[in-house]
């Protein structure tokens, strides 16, 4: 026993009473006293004889379990951040002690001695705690709190299991198999969990044994009945047998085997598939009376929120179960027969129920966010919508006669409810709206085909004649999103898109319910953006309407909250940029609200980026451009003169981002304003700040002056301009600030050079010394790629210049500068990201390549780069032991080429694997034997990386690069073509003989070249 064992147990024995004092001065005591305890070596088992002893009040056992899990979690193995490990005799104790609390008659407790049991035995189970399985089973043998307990312990066990599933696993499916079918032994709960033990077993099962023989031989002798057992408990009343929470966990097993493991549910697909369809037809049933309609009183306690909660989760659960059906393309021929009855009960599903209506009517804001497209809301509405989308996705047009087959159904159950005085009525046609309106794609295609399994005039017809019903101002709402969602459409006459917008612009006026008004918002920026393109008649009368349009969202504008000003922008955005004219009739009202927006929202990101769409399409208009530089740069500037300690809020990196846009999209020449005010401002920002931010937005925001003023922003003040340019750029450059603030300066000397080049003279050779020198340090890839793409433009733009500059510098470490940027360039190339930044740099080496082969020029032939290769041991087995690393000294010619066939492996790779993902069945097996395909790069996962190549490509520097003829066309082909002309070069063979086996491969595979 452990030394002063009685009073170190009396003492944390009092301080747990004292944590549970109402007095905050006496629980911090007790708090900080127990701290202290904790290290001394008994703590952990006298709490767990606390736990245990049923004498003590339930609060402070709990109180103690709690503190042991605490414990367990924290101390029980040694760690870096740890200061106490418990010791060997304590674990023991402990671990002797725990056991015990499964068997307790409190559930809490049970539970809690489960959590700790577990998380110990995810550090000692099998090794140091070879007992604890049969400890388990034991439990599993006793009575329900025993099985409760070992339940417990097991579902947070099973999650950890790995190579030992092969040896427990059959034990532990045949007890929660047994438990699972005994339901008049076992309580509901207890079977759940026998249900969520068993989801874990399939997974542990599918990954740590790869061969599907011993996962039927491990699953075969229970699955069919397990499943048989499932499956009738689905269609069960809630009761002693059977609830929401069993019936969640089984639809969880379900989708996991069909999504995971198909084979093995696939023989008894039909007998599944009819009890999920009756829980689907009573759960929606059940849904509406209480949900939606409130026409039945829950069957919830008022205080039984879990119930409720899980009632809502199963039905998302069974929308899971279908979309794995859907989207499996063994099971996905099953749906096709009840594509009509899905698609009708997804829409029973979209209902809006009272409590959303209570919450919109309320708050807005909630309106705006959660009848958002783009929403991440998981409602139930939503779900069902999800499970609509997936449907036309597999089967597209195919999916439009059942769904008009659905609404029909609908719209006669809707009329019957409306005759019979139902007043919510209205509901089913606001879901079926919905529906038509996320099936716009589908029904448009079909429309522009001339075929009719939508007939959408009908449609729109039934629409046209609720849309002035004033039942409710959601359905009303509603049927002016449906109408504005197909105002493109052929079937829409003038008559009726006259009636349309007068209603929308009826309904967007102050004396409507703002929902409505807010639905009205979402209508016009659709229009806007529906007819932008439409013949000459209909663009002329929404103009005509526009200025009420605008007049409306206007008055919204003060009122929202940041979803509802999201909204509003982004519809204003819509309406500036339907006509020119219009705009420029509304500049007065349009430029304060956007200034006054980025004032009050510029810390605020989306809203910020809205302020710059608002600002590009202001700025290329030429009947605001003035008026907006007039009264927006006095505040921009205002914000950059500011010190770091009068600007508060504002960061000066926001006011230099809205610069730039304002000056990117601009004409030139740039204004005065621009020019004598904003420039300097925007210069001295940049000089007195070591903001990494500032420093790289103002760097973007000067290569927006040099890109559309450069001489007049190069002579401002007889010179001075090109002095600050230099100051800004060397600031940028230089090699002991921080690499971050280097991010986009490469993108600012490509600018420099290519648009001022001819006013630079010598400072041209101190930008690109300063790009070699700050190469020499950074780590981070972003900043090296944007460094050494500074070079591959001027490759492609001023061949004959770079190369001089190139030959003629010595570089930092010794060798010519020529040396240092292609060792970086040739090694980094196949790690670059960015489709806009790897086809720049490809271009670049295939002319330096084609120069250079064509030339001879010594100053690229004579540069060597060193590559690692690996060679094979002869009459060795392929494997990393038995190969030998080296470093070889090649020309850089030779890795130019290399890079180039590795560029076309890697895009047609990437295009084959998207290709093959598609096409891929639940009937391919890996085998863990089969070698796998070695690729010309090796430097990482391609695949991974080209998710990265998601960035905007950059408009400025593609218009410098933009007459080159490789960048007209696709990559692919271009690079095919180059090869397949090379390969009849005469020099072909020489660099033929450089390439290793996965290269030549690649050569003969995708551009027929044999060698």
């Amino acid at each position: 026993m452990f030394q002063n064992a009685d009073k170190i147990k009396e003492a944390i024995y009092e301080e747990l009473h004292n944590i549970l004092n109402p007095d905050t001065s006496i629980r911090s005591s007790g708090e900080e006293r127990l701290a202290q305890l904790k290290f001394t070596d008994g703590y952990g088992v006298y709490l767990a004889e606390i736990v245990m002893n049923q004498s003590f009040d339930l609060s402070l056992r709990q109180l103690a379990s709690v503190m042991l899990k605490q414990y367990v979690e924290l101390h029980w193995c040694p760690d870096d951040d740890t200061q106490i490990t418990a010791c060997d005799q304590a674990k023991k104790m402990i671990k002797n002690i725990l056991p015990n609390g499964l068997y307790d008659s409190n559930s809490k407790i049970r539970s809690a001695v489960a959590y700790t049991i577990s998380a110990i035995a995810s550090w000692d189970w099998p090794t140091n705690w070879n007992e604890l399985f049969d400890i388990i089973v034991k439990c599993l043998e006793g009575n329900d709190d025993s099985v409760h307990g070992a339940m417990q312990v097991l579902v947070e066990f099973t999650y950890d299991l790995d190579q030992q599933i092969t040896d427990v696993g059959p034990i532990i499916i045949s007890e929660v198999c047994r438990i699972f079918e005994a339901d008049s032994v076992f309580s509901v709960t207890t079977r759940s969990s026998a249900v969520d033990i068993f989801k874990a077993l399939l997974m542990a099962i599918s990954t740590h044994i790869p061969s599907k023989q011993a996962q039927a031989a491990m699953l075969s002798p229970v699955l069919p009945k397990f499943l048989e057992k499932m499956i009738s408990s689905l269609t069960l009343a809630n009761g002693p047998t059977s609830n929401f929470t069993m019936k969640k966990s089984i639809l969880k097993v379900l989708c996991y085997m069909i999504r995971d493991m198909p084979k093995f549910i696939q023989p008894h697909i039909n007998t599944i598939l009819p009890p999920i369809w009756q829980l689907m037809t009573q759960t929606a049933d059940m849904y509406v009376k209480i949900s939606v309609n409130r026409s039945m009183q829950s069957p919830f306690a008022d205080d039984d929120d879990d119930e409720s909660s899980n009632f809502s989760s199963m039905i998302l659960q069974l929308f899971d179960f279908i979309q794995g059906i859907i989207e499996s393309g063994k099971f996905k021929a099953t749906i096709h027969s009840v594509l009509t009855d899905l698609i009708y009960i997804m829409v029973v599903f979209m209902q809006i129920t009272e409590e959303q209506i209570e919450n919109w009517t309320d708050d807005p804001e909630n309106f705006v966010l959660d009848d958002d497209e783009e929403g991440t809301d998981f409602s139930i509405r939503v779900s069902a919508q999800d499970v609509l989308l997936i449907l036309s996705q597999e089967y597209e047009m195919k999916v439009l006669p059942s769904l008009s087959e659905a609404l029909s159904r609908h719209c006669v159950v809707a009329d019957a409810e409306k005759n019979a005085g139902n007043g919510n009525w209205w509901k089913i046609h606001e879901a079926c709206m919905l529906t038509v309106g996320n099936y716009e794609v589908l029904i448009a295609e079909q429309d522009g085909k001339g075929e009719n399994a939508f007939n959408l005039s009908e449609y729109l017809n039934l629409v046209r004649n609720l849309m002035n019903h004033g039942v409710s101002p959601f359905l009303s709402g509603r049927c002016i999103w449906l109408m504005s969602q197909f105002s493109k459409s052929s079937v829409y006459t003038m008559q009726l898109l006259t009636e349309v917008l007068d209603t929308t612009l009826n309904y967007i006026g102050g004396d409507k319910p703002i929902v409505l008004r807010i639905s009205a918002i979402r209508a016009v920026h659709c229009f806007c953006e529906n007819l932008e393109a439409a013949p000459k008649e209909k663009r002329n009368l929404l103009l005509s309407k526009l200025n009420g349009f605008f007049e409306g969202i206007l008055a919204l504008a003060g009122m929202g909250k940041q979803n509802l000003l999201n909204l509003i922008l982004e519809t204003l955005q819509a309406v500036i940029s339907f006509d020119q004219q219009f705009t420029g009739s509304i500049h007065a009202k349009m430029i304060p609200l956007t200034i006054a927006v980025f004032l009050k929202h510029h810390d605020d990101p989306f809203t910020l980026e809205l302020v710059h769409d608002l600002l590009k399409t202001l700025s290329q208009n030429s009947y605001c451009l003035q008026p907006l530089q007039e009264k927006f740069i006095p505040t921009i500037v205002s914000i950059l003169n500011l010190q770091r300690e009068q600007a508060g809020s504002f960061t000066p990196a926001t006011a230099l981002e809205v610069l730039q846009t304002l000056v990117v999209n601009c004409k030139p020449p740039l204004s005065e304003s621009l020019i004598e005010s904003a420039f300097p401002a925007m210069v001295h920002c940049i000089l007195r700040s070591d903001d990494p931010a500032v420093m790289q937005n103002g760097g973007e925001c000067l290569r927006a002056f040099v890109h559309v003023g450069a001489e007049q922003v190069c002579k401002y003040k007889n010179g001075e301009g090109l002095n600050y340019i230099m100051q800004v750029t060397t600031m940028l450059l230089n090699p002991t600030n921080n690499e971050s603030t280097a991010a986009f300066v490469g993108k600012l000397v490509i600018t420099l050079i290519t648009k001022a080049g001819n006013l630079l003279g010598e400072n041209i050779d101190l930008l690109l010394k300063g790009v070699i020198s700050k190469l020499q340090l950074v780590t981070a890839l972003n900043i090296a790629m944007s460094l050494l793409l500074t070079f591959a433009h001027l490759f492609l733009t001023q061949m004959e210049a770079v190369l001089n500059f190139l030959s003629t510098v010595p570089g930092p470490t010794g060798d010519s500068a020529m040396a240092f940027v292609f060792g970086n360039w040739l090694n980094r190339h196949a790690d670059f990201y960015g489709t806009y930044e790897r086809k720049v740099s490809i271009m670049a080496l295939c002319k330096i390549f084609e120069y250079g082969v064509t030339s001879k020029d010594i100053r690229i032939t004579s540069v060597t780069i060193k590559e690692h290769v690996r060679q094979q041991i002869a009459n060795k087995p392929r494997t990393r032991s038995h190969t030998l690393d080296q470093w070889v000294t090649i020309p850089i010619l030779v890795k130019i080429f290399k890079l180039i066939i590795g560029e076309l492996v890697y895009l047609q790779e990437y295009e084959v694997a998207g290709e093959e993902s598609d096409q891929a069945t639940d009937d391919e097996e890996e085998d863990p034997n089969q070698p796998q395909e070695v690729t010309v790069y090796q430097s990482g996962n391609i695949f991974n990386r080209y998710e990265e190549e998601v960035e905007k490509n950059d408009p400025l520097l593609e218009e410098l690069i933009r007459q080159e003829p490789m960048f007209q066309n696709s990559m692919e082909e271009n690079l095919m073509k180059f090869l397949q002309n090379f390969s009849r070069d005469e020099h072909f063979r020489e660099f033929a003989d450089h390439l290793n086996d996965d290269e030549k491969s690649a050569l003969q595979r995708y551009v027929e070249i044999n060698l």
